[in-house]
Order: structure tokens, then C-alpha cells, then sequence
């Protein structure tokens, strides 16, 4: 009776074992190398297909990857022995920079040389629609790896902000994207890339809707608005994101700007500016919603969601005790949202309550780097760089521009360059 009780647990077990050891083994054909699948959820073959949609005029702008996946040169763990000082550059996509001629790490490494230090590194793990919790992840299992001397880690204020705490007790997801850990990717972490690449689970597989013909719809509208184009767009949104609300609704709204979209994807030729779906869906959903909003900088200061600022100060706390532990030095770059523009600012005039969410992530900001300076992490406000640099943002979807990535390169360049680690490298070193 015993053994007819177990036979079929342990069958189940054996059998789910072996469909494991299965799906592994095939995926293993399947799935990018290590460390290119904890890095990303998609290939970088295909990655360069999904960005190459966006330099369709301008194909020699079309940015390239390395074997890790993300954009940077061919990169090694082991140190190159005429590395004295490495550094390892930890964040989204400002750091990725689809649109600029070069990523942000190039230009630091490029300083660095100019100043006679062609022994350093600023290693780009920059990975777009990622936030804190695989920030953590990512210093851990890959970064660690590359025992560097410095880690930057760079915190967005318009969305890294996140309502999930570091050493919360919670059960992991079934399937969860590397290298966030999951209940799959500890036993089968090829099938847990594949399942989370073919089922669209990544934040950015669930962030943007795949519609045939918007991307091309959207921006023929932004390049040459009129009233035809205006209709069609407008029909577009509410067909596919707001069905209950009216088309003259939605037509006042991206009527408001005039041809402010128009100027805005025609003024540069090099980090080229485009509409987006997810862009157009945000600023009508803000623009229609009952919620409470800020007014000014005060009113945005007394909204701030405390626990959220404290739940983000966790990830970021937990990965400085990770590098500590390892002697490694970590900072946080603090990147500030478009308000330090004031042409972003003017852009987004005609709609106040798209904007009024700019106003709460800068009191944010400024509330998580009052935190992060009493907790005694190493900031680097780039609020401070940024703040009257007019031209430093992308009025459309709020990144920098080559020269707001300019003046960050130039800022984290020396900082790190004239920290106490570096300084002591050089010192051993001569």
C-alpha cells in the first residue's frame, strides 16, 4: 500500500525531471550564451532587427552590439593586463542610447584617453526597460564577476522608481525575467529565457503592443500633421487602447500641441526623435484621468509616496553591501527627468497633466538623493549638470540627447577619475 501511495509522486517527479532535462538541452540551441541571456530577454540579432526599424533612412546610425547583447564593445571577464582601473556602468536604457552615435560609455572611456588614461574601462551594461530590481540582479551575478574597481549604477527618476522592497519575504514567479531569480530559472534558466522571449513577459515585451502599421501611421502623422492624419490617428488609439472613450476626445488631445510633434521629429539628424504608441497612450490616458495630480514643485513634494522612495532606496542599498563586501566602490548617478530642460518643459506646456508626473518624479529624485547622502552612498547628482540645458532632452520620450549624453559623460567621467579608488590605482601603479 506504501509503495502505491509514493509511485505516483515520484513518477510525476521523474517524469517532470526528464521534460526539464529535455527542454534544457533544446533551448540550449536556442538561447543566447551566458552572460547574454541573464543580461537580456531577447537576441541580439534580434534586438538589432527591432532597432534597425528606427534607421530606415539613416542606416549608418544603426547601433551595434557585442556578443553580451548589449551595446558596447567586445568586452572579457578577465582583466586586460593594461587595465589598471575598471569600471562597470549599471542602468537602463539612457545607458543603452538606441538613438545616439555612441553610447555613454564610449564617451567616458574616450575622455578618460584624452587625459593620457587609456588604461581604464567603463564596461556598458545598460539594458533598456529594465529598473532597480535587475539593477541588484545584474551587479550580482554578472557585474561581481568582473571585479571591477568601480560600479556606477544609474537611477532614473522618471521610472525606477518601484512598490517591491529587497528581503520582503516573497514567493518567486514560476517564470520571472533573468536574472531575476524565478522558481524555473534556478532549475532550467535556458527555458526560463525562452519561455520569458517567446511569451513576451520581459517589461518590454508587456510595455509596448506589437499593432502592424502603427509605427509608420503614428510618425507620418508627427512628420506632416493634418486634419485626415490627425482622424486616422485618432481612430487608431481608440481602436486600440481606449474603446470606451470618444474619438473627439482623443483628437482635442493630440490637437492641443499644434505642430509641436512635427518640429520635434524633424529638428535633429543624428539622435532622430519618433512617436510612439505607448507615448500617445500615456498622454491620453493622464490627460483623461480623474486622479489627483500636482500643480507646482510643492504640490508635487507633498504627493511623494515616502514608502516608494524607501522601497527603491532598498535595491540600491542592498547593491552597494554587495559591492562593499566584494571591495568594489559603488555609486548612484541620479538621472533627473526632463524638467532641468526648458524646452522639454515648453513642449509639454499644452497638456498639464501629462507634465504634472515630471513635477512628482523630480520630487522624488530629490527625496531618494536626500536619502541616499544620509545613508552615506556616493551620489552623483546629474540634476546638477543638467539642470537650464536647454536641447539636453528628447522632447518625445525623454531620454538624452547627444548633448545631454555629453554632459553626463563629462560628469561621470571625472567623478570617477578623481575618486579616492581610482587615485589610489594610479598611485600603485607609478
Amino acid at each position: 500500500m506504501n509503495r502505491k501511495i509514493w509511485f505516483w509522486p515520484v513518477y510525476l517527479f521523474l517524469l517532470l525531471a526528464v521534460a526539464l532535462a529535455g527542454t534544457e538541452f533544446v533551448a540550449s540551441f536556442l538561447v543566447p550564451s551566458w552572460p547574454a541571456r541573464d543580461l537580456r530577454p531577447i537576441s541580439a540579432e534580434a534586438l538589432g532587427r527591432n532597432v534597425a526599424t528606427f534607421f530606415a533612412k539613416t542606416p549608418e546610425l544603426i547601433p551595434h552590439y557585442n556578443d553580451w547583447a548589449v551595446r558596447d564593445r567586445p568586452r572579457s571577464f578577465a582583466r586586460p593586463t593594461d587595465i589598471r582601473f575598471r569600471s562597470v556602468l549599471v542602468g537602463d536604457s539612457f545607458l543603452e542610447g538606441y538613438y545616439l552615435p555612441s553610447p555613454i560609455s564610449e564617451l567616458i572611456e574616450r575622455r578618460w584617453a584624452e587625459k593620457g588614461r587609456a588604461d581604464t574601462e567603463a564596461i556598458n551594461l545598460g539594458i533598456a526597460a529594465t529598473g532597480p530590481r535587475q539593477y541588484y540582479y545584474r551587479i550580482k551575478d554578472v557585474a561581481l564577476r568582473l571585479h571591477p574597481d568601480a560600479i556606477v549604477v544609474f537611477v532614473y527618476a522618471g521610472n525606477d522608481f518601484i512598490p517591491t522592497r529587497l528581503g520582503d519575504f516573497a514567493i518567486p514567479a514560476l517564470v520571472e525575467e533573468r536574472p531575476v531569480p524565478s522558481i524555473l530559472g534556478t532549475v532550467a534558466p535556458r527555458t526560463d529565457w525562452l519561455a520569458v522571449n517567446r511569451l513576451g513577459l520581459s517589461e518590454v515585451g508587456r510595455g509596448n503592443k506589437d499593432i502592424p502599421g502603427e509605427f509608420a501611421l503614428l510618425n507620418e502623422w508627427a512628420e506632416q500633421p493634418s486634419a485626415e492624419r490627425t482622424e486616422r490617428v485618432a481612430r487608431h488609439m481608440k481602436t486600440y487602447y481606449f474603446p470606451k472613450t470618444s474619438e473627439d476626445t482623443i483628437r482635442e488631445i493630440l490637437s492641443r500641441g499644434g505642430e509641436r510633434f512635427r518640429a520635434a521629429v524633424a529638428q535633429r539628424s543624428v539622435d532622430r526623435e519618433f512617436v510612439a504608441g505607448w507615448l500617445l497612450s500615456g498622454l491620453i490616458d493622464w490627460e483623461t484621468g480623474q486622479w489627483e495630480v500636482p500643480r507646482d514643485a510643492k504640490d508635487a513634494d507633498r504627493l511623494v509616496d515616502a514608502t516608494l522612495v524607501d522601497q527603491t532606496l532598498s535595491w540600491l542599498v542592498g547593491a552597494e553591501q554587495l559591492a562593499t563586501a566584494h571591495g568594489i566602490k559603488l555609486f548612484v548617478a541620479l538621472a533627473p527627468v526632463g524638467i532641468v530642460d526648458p524646452d522639454y518643459v515648453e513642449f509639454w506646456r499644452p497638456w498639464p497633466r501629462y507634465f504634472s508626473y515630471t513635477l512628482t518624479s523630480d520630487a522624488r529624485h530629490k527625496r531618494l538623493a536626500a536619502e541616499l547622502r544620509r545613508r552615506g552612498l556616493q551620489v552623483i547628482d546629474l540634476r546638477q549638470d543638467l539642470d537650464g540645458a536647454r536641447g539636453s532632452y528628447r522632447l518625445t520620450d525623454g531620454h538624452w540627447t547627444e548633448l545631454g549624453t555629453e554632459i553626463v559623460a563629462d560628469r561621470v567621467s571625472r567623478a570617477l577619475l578623481t575618486s579616492p579608488v581610482a587615485a589610489g590605482k594610479r598611485e600603485r601603479a607609478d
